[in-house]
């Protein structure tokens, strides 16, 4: 099985900051047009929604106003640590999970590592499932 995705990113703000954009304001930074279920129609997500707390939902508002589901919030700490389930336009049977974690830099700004893992329940299709995904994830 392939291993865990881990993508890790500096940046010049705090932790604190850094997990409400992530978390909020997703929809400000999420690359609505090319990675959301809207996408599949050559349409750009109208909204991308986390509701912030422990088993709140993640959801996409599509392009024609229908509600597609993305998973469901594990952790929610903020300025921490926020997990999640991940199957977008796909079957709750085959979600992953991503882990993003927040920490603090002496220089004031903020380490931040997601780990995207679970992918024995694809079976045969893990592979391709890592490959497009660690692509995504730097987009």
């Amino acid at each position: 099985m392939p291993d865990a995705i881990t993508k890790t990113v500096e940046v010049t703000c705090s932790a604190e900051h850094a997990f409400n954009v992530f978390v909020n304001r997703i929809a400000a930074w999420w690359p609505m047009a090319t990675h959301a279920v809207s996408a599949s129609d050559g349409k750009s997500a109208l909204d991308v929604t986390i509701e912030p707390h422990v088993g709140g939902a993640i959801f996409e508002t599509t392009h024609d106003g229908k509600r597609a589901e993305w998973g469901t919030v594990l952790v929610y700490e903020p300025g921490a640590s926020f997990a999640m389930t991940w199957h977008p336009g796909t079957n709750k049977d085959k979600q992953t999970r991503v882990d993003v974690d927040f920490e603090s830099n002496s220089d004031g700004g903020a380490r931040v590592t997601l780990t995207h893992s679970g992918w024995e329940i694809w079976g045969d299709e893990a592979t391709d499932k890592v490959a497009g995904y660690t692509a995504g994830w730097a987009a």
